[in-house]
């Protein structure tokens, strides 16, 4: 099994600076990927985020070789993260915060993390499944039956949270392990892009285009068209 990766991020057609962050670095077989959508007023969003996402990498390697299991260096890597994120916002008197969305990849295996909505979907054989699920109140009334996707997507809530890093000093890290197969491909992002694209988008992104930043980058222009409403992030990661 090889990989290849590629991360882009975009302000978005209606805001005026960039709150999302992300990371995606590896060796040719394995590799980390994380992407994070800070809250907050006067940058405290944009602080949220990437402190998030620096905690979890120096984590993640810090303890890479103390740690057998890697779904619990993952879910641990997540809660330092969230305690990083706690502090700041205490020592600056922000209320400040931020999703998290992360995949370690080894061994042709994703070991998944995910706190709020930025997602992790896995597209492979025509089919596209998201892995993470979504710490929003319209997501649980999707899932009562309450309303359909499309009215979810549509719902002027749509973006409050029930779970988020920074919020608490603990929260629950919601973790998933996934066997990776060649062609197939992961994708990270935040709800900026998935807020404005369909499945059926993201499916014809990866079938059609000719390499991962080229689908990156269609995604992204395609969620600026339909409104781009919110800080875009894609990260991709293809398995050859």
């Amino acid at each position: 099994m090889r990989l290849e990766w590629f991360g882009l991020s975009d302000t978005g057609v209606v805001r005026d600076h960039n709150e999302d962050s992300f990371f995606c670095a590896g060796k040719e077989d394995t590799g980390l990927f994380v992407v994070a959508d800070g809250m907050g007023g006067h940058d405290a969003g944009e602080v949220a985020s990437r402190l998030a996402v620096e905690t979890v990498c120096s984590s993640v390697r810090q303890a890479a070789e103390k740690e057998d299991d890697p779904i619990e260096l993952v879910r641990r890597s997540v809660l330092r993260a969230n305690e990083a994120v706690v502090r700041e916002g205490t020592k600056n008197g922000s209320n400040m915060g931020t999703t998290l969305g992360g995949a370690l990849v080894a061994e042709n295996t994703a070991y998944i993390a995910s706190v709020g909505d930025s997602r992790v979907y896995w597209i492979e054989n025509g089919s596209i499944n998201q892995i993470t699920e979504d710490h929003s109140l319209v997501a649980k009334l999707v899932t009562a039956g309450k309303l359909t996707r499309e009215e979810a997507r549509n719902h002027p809530k749509s973006n409050l949270l029930y779970r988020t890093i920074g919020s608490e000093e603990s929260v629950k890290v919601d973790t998933f392990t996934i066997g990776l197969k060649k062609n197939g491909c992961l994708l990270l992002c935040t709800d900026g892009l998935w807020g404005e694209v369909t499945d059926e988008d993201i499916h014809q992104a990866c079938a059609t285009e000719k390499d991962i930043r080229a689908a990156c980058a269609r995604l992204i222009r395609t969620a600026n068209e339909n409104g781009g409403k919110d800080n875009i992030t894609a990260v991709m990661v293809k398995i050859i």
